[in-house]
């Protein structure tokens, strides 16, 4: 087997890491790509709640389960997605 010489572009998630979706409801057009990519599947549309050019937006359902792929931030075309990485050891550290 040949050896690559390609690197991924992000470093994969770390299990001592603890990551959040903060989606701008305001900027999010409700195109569902994110959940349409979502290995976990912690991402749906709303279906009772718009934004201001009333459009539904995406929510996060499951917040606890996001395992850091990044999936979601990088394919939002209107860049409403942004993963919060955080350690594990500083949240049970503040707590």
């Amino acid at each position: 087997m040949l050896k690559s010489k390609r690197s991924p572009i992000l470093p994969p998630p770390s299990p001592e890491k603890k990551y959040e979706i903060l989606i701008d409801s305001e900027q999010c057009d409700g195109c569902e790509l994110c959940l349409l990519f979502c290995p976990k599947d912690i991402i749906e549309i709303s279906e009772d709640k718009f934004n201001s050019r009333m459009l539904h937006y995406a929510v996060v359902i499951k917040p606890e389960e996001c395992a850091g792929c990044r999936q979601c931030e990088r394919l939002c075309p209107t860049v409403s997605l942004y993963i919060l990485e955080t350690d594990i050891k500083e949240v049970t550290n503040n707590e």
